[in-house]
């Protein structure tokens, strides 16, 4: 490994340390209530050394989101490829996204309330700019696989694939938030399983695309 190369490797190291501490305390205090000291301490690097890595705390929330969303991809195309089975192949991405809101957080939240109505988009970081190309490439990928699904007479003529990535992706959402929430509650009322509820859940969601109901 040359030299060059080597240093790539231990910055890398360096941002994931911040990272991974800014994250923790943005789950314990909440983003605002976070400082540039408070993640200087629990990540042992100074401030000069935080700077050195990011331009600032809103520079580590970003690449947060864009490691988030990075994984998600790769999930969600391994799992649209996984096998010939349209159904089958919605439930991977429906643990893919159950894994993306468990261990990236904050890149959900921020991503599932993000206000593009008025953003300047001639004013963004290159992180800021991939964030939005690998949503756009995200739902590029969920679209082809309800194109595919029209195609193979699985999913119903009279639907619009990019406007039905939305409306399952806010239905998966908020399916995946109320097992979180009230989960328990009502597990116990009906006497089942999170994964049952969830699996009840997914399929009410899917049904309202296909042709035939599973």
């Amino acid at each position: 490994m040359g030299r060059e190369n080597k240093k790539e490797v231990v910055a890398a190291l360096h941002r994931e340390q911040i990272m991974k501490a800014a994250e923790k305390l943005f789950s314990e205090k909440g983003y605002v209530q976070t400082t540039i000291d408070d993640i200087s301490k629990a990540s042992e690097y100074s401030r000069r050394t935080i700077y050195a890595y990011y331009e600032n705390k809103d520079d580590i929330l970003h690449h947060i989101i864009e490691k988030g969303l990075q994984t998600l991809k790769v999930d969600i195309e391994n799992a649209v490829n996984r096998e010939d089975d349209f159904v089958r192949n919605y439930k991977s991405i429906c643990m893919a996204m159950s894994k993306y809101q468990r261990e990236y957080p904050h890149s959900v939240y921020n991503v599932n309330s993000a206000d593009f109505s008025d953003y300047d988009f001639s004013d963004i970081s290159d992180t800021v700019k991939n964030i939005l190309l690998l949503g756009t490439e995200i739902n590029t990928v969920l679209a082809s696989f309800i194109e595919t699904g029209k195609k193979n007479g699985i999913v119903r003529k009279d639907i619009t694939p990019m406007l039905t990535v939305y409306v399952l992706w806010s239905g998966i959402t908020a399916l995946l938030t109320l097992a979180d929430t009230q989960g328990q509650f009502i597990c116990n009322q009906f006497s089942i399983t999170k994964n049952e509820f969830l699996d009840y859940g997914f399929k009410q969601l899917i049904n309202s695309i296909l042709e035939v109901r599973i």
